[in-house]
């Protein structure tokens, strides 16, 4: 894994970009104004009055006026990728602001309607933003990083970004398909609010990141994108917005506010027992803590089943940055498993030190990680116990690729979508290895050595029961597991690493005893390399891998997915032979880069013997690599079926 902290490396990678010696392009006549109001919707398909901020030539931004979806116009901002930057231009990126000043107190917001979820990059909001020019620009950016999956409020001095909060924890992917709205503001000037609303719950925060910071107190608004991943040839950065608004409230106008809620509004709890909490920041006016009630699906909550605090903590802001602030903090653990998919709403009622009242409501999804009966086969189904894997690895001339499992994903693609050097196919039983150990566990089809720029897919059938598990999973870099065989749209993500390296246990559903067929996606871009799953059991919480072919008690199996099908007619439907039994064929696997050293175990055919069918039948085999029926003979009880995986 990368030894470099985020926070680290997210600062470098953007001063490299923004202190680069170059030339940058503001296109804008516009003089500074007043402090006022101001607001856009676009829908006039230009944007009069605002100043753009662009690298030149060829790499020089282009701002746009897309439909918005409801009639009108929005405003698209989209700077190409350097490529391998020959003038030292540093990231992709592009804005603009209108040359309205506002100091200490203002509002701004606006839709944020599209983004590259696929790039490693951040949009959003600047503000107090002064001495624009590359290398001399100031002020703060409020942003969601889609490579990072936060939210982040930066200081910016000469370009050069100062984390002063954050939140997300590597798991706020927002869904395209939905519309959100970013909205920035302080109360005093250094009280900075940067919140996250999903439009079809415009009172509710989704969440908020809070910081305090003085180093600016005036200056522009407006919109930023950002390249994170650089260099790149495809990467850039781009995002939609529409329906600015930016403003100076009135005294009294900014009360104590909600910044986060749990879950969060048109959201999935993915807990058997999900939390239910408010955080509530003072501004203008502050929250009584003793005034905050909670409704769950129109029922009152009694107040002795809540846990309030009276404070705000942020601790995922940086240490060195203010993570404790003057408001509110109440929660409420569901202690009943509720129906998956069931829809509920939760409500918050509070008073601040006026006596006035306020009331969020919102709706969520119940949506634990269920695997549905109809993508099983029946228990018996299998005959030979494992996990298919597949590893592939690029050498990229010993530079470290993007450490995301988007990057694993094209390695692994067919055809591939990023240079393969090694592949290796097989077999495993346990997913356990570690290039710590000593001896190293290796990773299967890879010799000792240099593990960057790895991929590996694993597929199995695990054998369940009907009711919840608790699995732990230890990845070093990245790791997914997913319901199905193979990515699909509708596929269930049961877990996915938030970060680059992960001691993590998550919980699932299973509706009904049998097979369910799952597979595991894994990354390591360099440094150590690690993966290992277990199953927890909930009594007294001893583990145990996935699959141990000793066959402790409780073990979990796992079947390699070599399936025989049936059907009386060509075609279908199909059906599994239940009771075929399965012998396969499998070589040692090595390596050129180690000759005399065994890498991993391949299957290579293999046979099925089914019992006889007094009607006619025919049979198909399916099998993790391509399948050839060899030879099929007919005897008086059964049907012998040969095969070879290429």
């Amino acid at each position: 894994m990368a030894k470099t902290p985020r926070r680290t490396r997210r600062s470098n990678r953007i001063q490299k970009a923004l202190a680069t010696v170059g030339v940058a392009v503001l296109v804008s006549t516009a003089l500074p104004r007043a402090v006022g109001a101001d607001s856009y919707d676009f829908n006039s398909g230009n944007d009069n009055g605002w100043q753009r901020y662009s690298l030149p030539a060829m790499w020089a931004a282009t701002f746009a006026f897309p439909d918005d979806g409801m009639g009108g116009k929005a405003y698209r901002i989209y700077a190409p990728p350097t490529g391998d930057d020959p003038f030292g231009l540093g990231n992709a990126r592009g804005g603009s602001f209108l040359p309205t000043v506002y100091t200490g107190r203002f509002y701004m917001g606006a839709d944020f309607l599209a983004w590259n979820a696929n790039w490693e990059q951040e949009a959003g909001l600047l503000f107090y933003l002064q001495d624009v020019g590359l290398g001399t620009s100031d002020g703060y950016a409020a942003t969601y990083s889609s490579g990072y999956k936060r939210l982040y409020i930066s200081a910016v001095n000469d370009e050069r970004p100062t984390t002063v909060a954050e939140v997300g924890n590597g798991n706020l992917v927002l869904d395209p398909s939905r519309r959100y709205r970013l909205v920035a503001s302080s109360h005093d000037g250094y009280t900075l609010l940067f919140q996250l609303f999903d439009l079809a719950e415009p009172n509710s925060p989704v969440m908020s990141a809070v910081g305090m910071d003085g180093s600016y107190y005036s200056g522009y608004c407006g919109f930023l994108v950002f390249q994170q991943r650089y260099p790149s040839a495809t990467d850039g950065a781009e995002a939609t917005f529409d329906n600015y608004v930016a403003k100076v409230p009135a005294a009294g106008e900014m009360p104590a506010t909600v910044t986060d809620l749990l879950p969060a509004p048109e959201g999935k709890a993915r807990e058997f027992y999900p939390k239910i909490s408010v955080s509530i920041l003072d501004r203008d006016t502050s929250v009584d803590p003793a005034s905050i009630k909670f409704f769950l699906d129109g029922q009152l909550i009694p107040n002795s089943s809540l846990t309030i605090e009276p404070a705000l903590v942020k601790a995922s802001n940086p240490a060195n940055m203010a993570r404790d602030f003057s408001g509110a903090t109440a929660s409420y653990d569901i202690t009943t498993l509720l129906p998956w998919g069931s829809k509920h709403t939760s409500a918050v009622v509070f008073a601040d030190n006026t006596g006035k009242l306020y009331t969020n409501t919102w709706m969520w999804t119940s949506a634990y990680p269920l695997l549905p009966a109809t993508q099983s086969l029946p228990i018996g189904s299998l005959g030979v116990r494992g996990f298919d894997f597949r590893t592939v690895q690029s050498e990229n001339g010993g530079v470290n690729l993007a450490n995301s499992l988007a990057r694993a994903r094209l390695q692994l693609a067919v055809p591939p979508q990023i240079p393969i050097d090694r592949s290796a196919t097989g077999i495993v039983q346990v997913l356990d290895w570690d290039k710590k150990n000593e001896p190293p566990s290796n990773v299967p089809g890879l010799c000792a050595g240099s593990y960057i720029n790895i991929a590996v897919e694993c597929r199995a059938y695990l054998e369940l029961k009907a009711g919840t598990y608790r699995f732990h999973i230890v990845s070093d870099d990245r790791s997914g597991l997913y319901s199905g065989l193979a990515d699909t749209a509708d596929m269930l993500v049961l877990w996915e690493n938030p970060d680059s390296t992960a001691n993590a246990t998550f919980e699932f559903a299973v509706e009904a005893d049998g097979l369910y067929p799952v597979h595991l996606i894994w990354e390591e871009t360099g440094g150590a390399a690690k993966l290992q799953l277990f199953s927890v059991n909930p009594d007294d919480q001893s583990e145990t891998l996935i699959n141990d072919p000793a066959n402790p008690a409780g073990v979990i199996k796992a079947w390699y997915p070599l399936v025989c099908y049936s059907a009386e007619s060509i075609t279908g439907p199909w059906t599994v032979e239940r009771t075929a039994s399965n012998t396969v064929k499998t070589v040692d696997v090595t390596s050129p880069d180690c000759p005399s050293t065994v890498v991993g175990s391949m299957v290579t055919g293999g046979r099925f013997i089914a019992p006889v069918s007094t009607a006619t039948r025919f049979y198909r085999i399916e099998a993790p690599r391509k399948v050839t029926i060899t030879k099929f003979e007919k005897g008086s009880t059964t049907v012998q079926i040969d095969y070879v995986l290429e």
